[in-house]
Order: structure tokens, then C-alpha cells, then sequence
């Protein structure tokens, strides 16, 4: 960006999609897509790009639901209309840059609210259908428990929300000192969870992200063999001791994004080929899953080398390993480490794209739980020269900004809930958690604040437990 344009070079002459983070009404700062772009010498005007792909995937995920029988409500069209009329407007209005960035800005934030419409609309229709032919779903609505804090203050909430519990038991958590391995808090977590007769998913048992491996080993440095001899019997160790308690396996997160261990894509490949390995010996029944951190890639901007989530799962359920699903981390509006917040038509559209990989999916949710959209201090857009438009990137980082509510689930919001809601519509999503249990920080990332008070989010969840699910 040299202050009045935005230029990208790549080492390849093909056209290319950008993602951005821009500014919207309803939203707050969230990632978008323009359409297919080819090389050009001549500048794109980046506004109207943005509003174009925006328009371009409202409408042909609209199609695609019409085709399957999707009512929509009446007052979708008018809005949709709008949407493409003010981008017709900002494609016209080219020798006017100031015009043309209010029209595509108008076009942006009325696709997106047509899209957040045109997302709750399915969800309540396809959960209908589902319920009809289903009765109550066999979906599972999990939380992510926290090892060192007393359950006894959330425990009838626990109960009346949640058919599935999540017990970190990681490598990084059990063994913080070399060789000297805790497992009574996660002792206690499972002998409750026993007790009231709730699904129980253990893991990550190897976390690779930053921070998560035992700081012992990180300090010593430890090469990749040592790592990997570690990993194993840790995870062998764990398997054998709640094996016939547990239902679910996850087996290990952060291996296809970048770590600390700077490990090549065969090291990468064979940790993940070990511990699913190692899991399936020790325990042969129980399904084993695998974390996809950044499920849309936006660690490949600042390592273009690195191996996309999908062709590492890929690799992966090739090798025919007995791996049973895939959870996706879905840790949004967190940066660095998290995902950009999407709307809603994005993330149904990553959920079709992981589905067709065959296996049954996790959702694992994490995002600002209270926050309201700041349309105004994330990202300013700016006309640039050459009838151009820039966007500003020195300005406050996205993980500051939020782009889900939990105020009610009305046309132009996207609520927390309502990705839930979206997410139990798909057959393919298997399980969701939310990882972040109580506030514990200035994120306001949970399902309790500081003071132990439940957040509405905890309410809407044990509504659509109660409702739909077993």
C-alpha cells in the first residue's frame, strides 16, 4: 500500500479471490471476498470488488437453496434488490470516486443483510424438516470445561444446556513439570460427567499451538523425535486411563498451522499419522477426531508454503488411519491464532466445502459473546487514486472488534445463537462446543462473566437443547 494504492504480486500469472477485513453497518468489521480477479494493469476500484463478491455469493447461495425448496420471507427480495441496484449504481459511477464508494458501501451492508435473513430463514426451515423426519436430532451441544475452577456453581446449568462435555486433558496441562503428570482435576471432571450420564470428549491431548506443549519441553529444546516419543506415550497413557469412559477422542490441534517447533510438512504428517496411531491401539471403539485450526486459511498469508486444512485432512483420511471426523476451530474474530468473523452465507459455505470430504464434522465456537459491532475504528476505507479504493490497515487489530450480538435474532444481526441454529441445520455437523466456559480476561469470551452471572448465550443454547435435541 503506497497511500493511494493497494497492490499484490504474486508468483503466478492467474486470477485470484482477495479476502479483506472491511467495515459494514450491521456487522462490524468482517472478512470478505471479492469475485474471481484477473491480472491487470489498470487498478480495480477495491470497494466495488468487495461489493460485487458480496452481491455474487447472496445470490447464488439464494439459487442454490430456491433449487431445494427454501421459502423466503417477503421482505428478502426488496432487499436483495437493493443490493444488486446499488452496485449497478457504484459500476457506474466510476468517474465520480466518492459516488462510487457510498453506492458500493450501500451494497455491501444491504447483501449482508439480506444474507443474515436469507441464513436464519434456512436454518429454521431445514431444523423444521429435520425435526419432522428426525424427531430430536442426534446432534451434540458441548462446553469446553476448565481443569482448575469448581464446577459446583454451574452444574444444573451444565446439566439442563449441554449432552456433551469437553475435558481438556492436554499434554501441556496434565505434565507442566517433566515427568511429573496431574490428571486428578480432569479425574473429578470425568467422575461427574459420568454421574450424570453426559457424552464426554477428551482433548486435544497434544496441543501445538503456541504455549501448549509442556513449557519443560519447550525450554529444552526438544527435537522432533523427542517430541513425538512424548506425544505418544502421553497420549497412550491417557487413552489406557479413561478408556471405557470416554466417547469421543480428540486427538491433537495446532499441527497444520505454524508452530514454534518449525517442523517440515513430513514431520507435520507423520506427528499427526503417530498419535491417531497410538489413540486407535489403545482404543479401538471410541471415534478419533483431529483439530483443523483456521479452517479458512489465514495463516497461508504469511506462510504461502505452508499446508492448507484441506489438503492436510486430505492427506490424512487418504491414509486410511481410522480417523472418524474433523473438528474445526472455529475461534473467530481473534487475531493472531483465531479466524477472521465471516457472515453467515461464508461460514455455510466452509461447512459444504469440509462436508465434501466425507467424514463427520465438530464445530468447535469461540467469539466475543457480548460485544456490539464497531463499524467505525477497525478498518477506514479511503478513495485512492485512479478511481482505486484503499483500505487503511494501520488502525485498531480485528480482535478487538466483534461481529456477533446476542441481542434478539432479528433480520440484520447475527447473534451467536443464530450460527448455532445454522450449524445444528447441517447434517454433516455432528457436535458443536464452545470452548470458552467463563470470562477469565478483557475478551469477554464465555458462557459466564468474572461473577459467575450466565450470559444470554447460555440461555439461547439450553432453549435449543430443550427444543430440539436429545
Amino acid at each position: 500500500f503506497d497511500g493511494e494504492q493497494f497492490s499484490i504480486g504474486r508468483e503466478i500469472d492467474e486470477s485470484g479471490k482477495l479476502n479483506i477485513v472491511w467495515p459494514t453497518r450491521q456487522l462490524g468489521n468482517v472478512c470478505l471476498a471479492t469475485t474471481s480477479l484477473r491480472i491487470s494493469e489498470t487498478p480495480y476500484a477495491l470497494a466495488v470488488e468487495v461489493a460485487r463478491g458480496t452481491v455474487c455469493r447472496l445470490r447464488n447461495q439464494t439459487s442454490e437453496w430456491q433449487r431445494v425448496g427454501l421459502r423466503l420471507p417477503d421482505k428478502f427480495y426488496p432487499m436483495a434488490e437493493d443490493a444488486l441496484c446499488q452496485l449497478l449504481r457504484a459500476l457506474t459511477t466510476g468517474n465520480d470516486p466518492d459516488k462510487q464508494l457510498t453506492h458500493a458501501q450501500q451494497a455491501i451492508d444491504l447483501a449482508l443483510e439480506a444474507s443474515v435473513l436469507l441464513c436464519n430463514t434456512f436454518a429454521a426451515q431445514s431444523l423444521e424438516a429435520r425435526r419432522q423426519s428426525e424427531g430430536r436430532l442426534a446432534t451434540l451441544l458441548g462446553v469446553e470445561l476448565l481443569p482448575a475452577m469448581s464446577l459446583s456453581p454451574y452444574q444444573d446449568a451444565l446439566q439442563k444446556t449441554f449432552n456433551l462435555l469437553c475435558i481438556g486433558a492436554d499434554y501441556g496441562t496434565v505434565e507442566s513439570a517433566s515427568g511429573k503428570a496431574d490428571f486428578e482435576p480432569f479425574d473429578r471432571q470425568l467422575d461427574w460427567a459420568g454421574r450424570v450420564n453426559k457424552k464426554i470428549c477428551v482433548g486435544p491431548l497434544v496441543d501445538f499451538r503456541p504455549g501448549g506443549l509442556p513449557q519443560w519441553m519447550v525450554l529444552l529444546d526438544q527435537g522432533f523425535e523427542s517430541v513425538l516419543q512424548g506425544a505418544c506415550e502421553f497420549a497412550r497413557t491417557t487413552v489406557e486411563r479413561y478408556r471405557g469412559r470416554v466417547h469421543i477422542w480428540n486427538a491433537a490441534a495446532g499441527l497444520n498451522v505454524p508452530s514454534e517447533m518449525d517442523w517440515s510438512d513430513e514431520e507435520v504428517l507423520r506427528m499427526a499419522v503417530s498419535l491417531i496411531e497410538t489413540i486407535r491401539r489403545a482404543d479401538d471403539r471410541c471415534p478419533v477426531l483431529l483439530t483443523i485450526d483456521q479452517p479458512w486459511s489465514e495463516y497461508l498469508r504469511d506462510k504461502a508454503d505452508g499446508i492448507s486444512p484441506l489438503h492436510f485432512a486430505d492427506a490424512l483420511i487418504r491414509a486410511d488411519l481410522g480417523l472418524s471426523g474433523l473438528a474445526l476451530d472455529f475461534n473467530m474474530d481473534a487475531w493472531p491464532g483465531g479466524s477472521f468473523p465471516r457472515d453467515p452465507v461464508e461460514i455455510n459455505r466452509l461447512i459444504d466445502r469440509w462436508s465434501m470430504l466425507g467424514l463427520p464434522l465438530m464445530v468447535i465456537l469461540n467469539s466475543p459473546t457480548d460485544s456490539q459491532p464497531d463499524t467505525g475504528t477497525g478498518h477506514s476505507v479511503a478513495s485512492g487514486g485512479d478511481n482505486s479504493d484503499t483500505v487503511d490497515r494501520q488502525s485498531t487489530p480485528p480482535d478487538r472488534v466483534s461481529a456477533w450480538r446476542t441481542t434478539s435474532d432479528r433480520a440484520g444481526n447475527i447473534t451467536p445463537d443464530s450460527i448455532v441454529r445454522l450449524l445444528l441445520a447441517k447434517p454433516s455437523v455432528h457436535a458443536i462446543i464452545w470452548n470458552k466456559m467463563v470470562v477469565q480476561d478483557s475478551s469477554s469470551r464465555g458462557l459466564w462473566d468474572q461473577a459467575g452471572k450466565a450470559k444470554p448465550l447460555l440461555n439461547s443454547m439450553a432453549a435449543l437443547r430443550k427444543v430440539l435435541l436429545h
